[in-house]
């Protein structure tokens, strides 16, 4: 699931700095929601994931 929503906020970051250059009137529109989806993937990434990552047993032998 949190893999899923960081991948979400990836693109519309993206989206949002292209829509930055393409139309520049959008400037501080694209600034906001861009902000918005980093905040979003930061909390995914920091508070909401309790997973190991792959390749990292719970147990050391």
């Amino acid at each position: 699931m949190q893999m899923t929503l960081r991948l979400a906020c990836l693109i519309g970051i993206a989206l949002a700095g292209v829509l930055r250059f393409v139309d520049p009137h959008y400037h501080l529109t694209a600034e906001i929601v861009g902000a918005g989806f980093l905040i979003t993937a930061l909390v995914a990434t920091v508070i909401l994931d309790e997973t190991a990552p792959a390749g990292i047993s719970a147990s050391k032998k």
